[in-house]
């Protein structure tokens, strides 16, 4: 019965947007392989390779289920996931996303990591994946990144984006956090967070930024920040997560930008999301 009643919520957040969802189909993954974009790439070159490279090895990508840094077998729903979210933001011409659930546990950091590395192997895509959960960083561990001035130090003028953000790859960037921010409510709020996040884009020009944030209902940390992003893809659990408390979370996150989508997550038996 639970997962009926979550179905139906379900049915109720695909309402609340304008045209169809992610539905994460295994059929369409084959499709899934390769974005459609003839619109030519503009960035400039010179200044997004002023941030320093991290090597990221395949078996500590794998341990993280980061899955999508290649094309294996366990690539596909994301990789459809991947299209879906490319064509919605083109769509709108949208180039921040925020990746948000409504409690811990649910799977948003795997979700994020993957979307980016996804989103990174289409060649002509610059994509930026930044941590804004100050509360409980995972990005820098599950990576593996080098010590590096953080989310946080960036958002309080500690440092320079290019002290903080680091290249895993040639089109991918990352901006994480090693530890907690005691400050991060202070930060989130803050209209340099948006000043910020527009110096970047002029400055390195990422044709999306995904970011990883806290759980909806952890604080007010994410819908602090949910007004400096152009929509957000909601995971829920469906071990976890209420019929309850995902109406809520669809209900704060429509009040303060655009439902890219639900992304149902650790589904048994079932099709994942939409």
């Amino acid at each position: 019965m639970a997962f009926e009643r979550m179905q139906s919520a379900l049915a109720r957040a695909r309402a609340m947007r304008e045209g169809p969802g992610f539905r994460v189909d295994p059929e369409a993954a084959a499709e899934a392989e390769t974005v459609d974009d003839d619109r030519p790439f503009e960035s400039d070159t010179d200044k997004w390779d002023e941030f320093p490279v991290a090597d990221l090895h395949p078996r500590l990508l794998a341990q993280s289920r980061v899955v999508t840094a290649g094309s294996g077998d366990e690539a596909p729903a994301f990789d459809v996931l991947r299209t879906k979210v490319f064509q919605e933001m083109r769509a709108h011409g949208w180039k921040r996303i925020a990746i948000t659930s409504p409690d811990k546990g649910c799977g948003k950091s795997t979700v994020a990591m993957n979307l980016a590395f996804g989103l990174s192997r289409q060649k002509e895509i610059r994509t930026l994946l930044a941590e804004v959960d100050l509360r409980r960083p995972s990005l820098a561990r599950a990576l593996n990144l080098p010590p590096r001035a953080g989310m946080a130090a960036m958002l309080s003028r500690e440092v320079r984006p290019v002290q903080a953000i680091l290249r895993v790859r040639d089109n991918l960037a990352v901006v994480a956090n090693r530890s907690r921010s005691p400050l991060s409510a202070e930060l989130l709020h803050s209209p340099v967070a948006a000043e910020v996040l527009r110096e970047i884009e002029v400055r390195y020009r990422p044709d999306f930024m995904v970011f990883d944030l806290p759980p909806v209902m952890s604080g007010d940390d994410a819908l602090a920040f949910l007004g400096n992003v152009d929509c957000a893809l909601l995971v829920a659990s469906a071990e976890r997560t209420t019929t309850a408390q995902l109406e809520t979370c669809l209900r704060d996150i429509k009040a303060r930008t655009a439902l890219a989508g639900v992304v149902l997550n650790r589904c048994r038996g079932g099709s994942a999301g939409y």
